[in-house]
């Protein structure tokens, strides 16, 4: 093994995500055009989908970015002049937004397409898991539970179509009725547990419903990757804002919001401005610390939970196995899964090289969150060695670690009911967070459909742009 690095959210930056000396961000009171001015917190995809929305719409946005990089959990980091992904990403066939949203930029042709698989690995041995004859197959369970498994899978995805009514029931009591017990602790509870750990139990049926009919419809499974990655989504989204008279601004820390009457301000690195609306992308905990006391009070779900995600990216020089995505269910495995992604990523477009993915879901305060690098790049190799026996550590260029403390909500019983409305009381403040993705999961898909839901609220509580200057700085 070559080059093995320790590297957190500290990536080397080129092009676009490079920030900017202060002296060269000009400070601008208001626009030419006299636009009303919506500011978005947060240049991820739903904060640049908001931004671009709201341009569409009239307005003029102002994004705010704290980090020197857009992207979000999309950002990337270099490898000896190629540009890789920090986390695994790819699209579905069924993200409708996603898809029309690339129309809409005109970059549809930078979309491939490939037929993957999954696999399963239970205690040491590899299934792979991807139709009836693999389920007919899987000697990890006796063969009735696999007829039982096959029926349960159809009746998620083919008979029960309406599933408002699992909102309220637990995946942990519901899933043995539909799978059996055996099949539930054999396979369901591992899985729920990788996801969200010792919170499984709050976590609604109605999400894995979901989830399954995303994924596994029945069909074959097809995943598509976008050219120059999720790096080009947001650089292509950061052109258009910025041609349509929008502003970019990377290492823009806001500190506090205080909405006031049709108007909030912010303060910034740039001061106190003011805006005729704001977008906020960043988790729910992460706002209440920026609102005043009188809009905290108003925040929904201020104190929802999430996991964090800590992945190591194992850099090779040859391909590992044939599954996309691997799920592990062993208890000597340090990771909760592998994912190949050059399965879908053609190697030749980075290099020759193939990328795989070790992942843990887990709180960020949490000792598997906060286990050094060099603990992590070692379980990832000494892992793989114990898992596959043809992976051989002179194929490993390099393995990078990276962090991120609120990927995923910890859905609870009922959400559908405690799910955040765009708007924050009647306030100018919107909201546009993984917070409202429930019962959806949490993709790019989502925030890009999250981001014209929210556009369409300020538009219904705020009117057409006003032609007047709505920005102004404090002095």
């Amino acid at each position: 093994m070559q080059n093995t690095t320790s590297e957190e959210d500290t990536s080397s930056l080129s092009g676009r995500n490079k920030p900017l000396p202060r002296d060269a961000m000009p400070a601008r009171s208001s626009d030419a055009a006299g636009q009303a001015t919506v500011a978005v917190i947060g240049g991820g995809i739903a904060g640049l989908a908001s931004a671009y929305y709201l341009q569409k719409s009239g307005y003029r946005a102002v994004v705010f970015e704290a980090a020197g990089q857009l992207g979000g959990l999309g950002t990337h980091f270099e490898h000896q002049g190629v540009t890789l992904d920090r986390y695994y990403h790819v699209a579905l066939d069924s993200d409708d937004d996603l898809i029309a949203l690339l129309g809409e930029l005109e970059i549809s042709d930078r979309l491939i397409w490939k037929e993957t698989g999954m696999g399963f690995m239970v205690e040491g041995s590899l299934f792979p898991f991807n139709g009836p004859i693999d389920l007919l197959k899987f000697r990890a369970l006796p063969f009735h539970d696999r007829i039982r498994t096959g029926l349960g899978a159809l009746y998620i995805t083919t008979i029960k179509r309406n599933a408002l009514d699992l909102d309220k029931v637990r995946a942990v009591d519901w899933l043995p009725k539909v799978f059996g017990r055996n099949v539930f602790e054999k396979i369901w509870e591992p899985l729920l547990t990788a996801k969200f750990g010792d919170l499984r139990h709050e976590v609604p049926a109605y999400w894995v419903w979901n989830t399954l009919n995303r994924e596994k419809d029945g069909s074959q499974e097809v995943k598509g990757y976008l050219r120059e990655g999720y790096r080009g989504l947001a650089d292509t989204l950061a052109d258009a804002i910025e041609a349509g008279g929008g502003e970019i601004r990377l290492q823009s820390r806001v500190s506090s919001l205080e909405p006031g009457e049709n108007k909030v301000g912010i303060v910034s690195d740039r001061g106190a401005e003011d805006y005729a609306a704001v977008i906020s992308t960043v988790p729910m905990p992460l706002l209440a610390k920026l609102a005043n006391n009188d809009i905290a009070r108003q925040l929904p779900v201020a104190d929802l939970r999430y996991q964090g995600c800590v992945n190591a990216v194992v850099i090779m020089r040859k391909r590992l196995e044939t599954h996309y995505w691997t799920a592990v269910v062993d208890s000597g495995f340090d990771f909760q899964g592998v994912v190949e992604t050059t399965h879908v990523i053609p190697p030749e477009w980075i290099g020759g090289r193939h990328l795989l993915y070790l992942m843990n879901y887990c709180g960020a305060d949490t000792e598997l969150y906060k286990r050094s690098d060099e603990t992590v790049k070692r379980q990832a190799i000494e892992g793989l060695e114990l898992l596959y026996p043809n992976f051989s550590r002179s194929n490993v260029e390099d393995v990078r670690v990276f962090r991120a403390p609120h990927v995923e909500p910890v859905w609870t019983l009922g959400y559908l009911e405690k799910r955040p409305a765009p708007r924050v009381g009647n306030s100018r403040l919107f909201l546009c967070t993984t917070a409202q993705a429930y019962p959806r999961v949490t993709a790019w898909n989502t925030s890009i459909a999250l981001a014209r839901e929210t556009v369409g609220a300020i538009e219904a509580a705020i009117g057409a742009p006003e032609r007047t200057s709505v920005i102004t700085q404090h002095k």
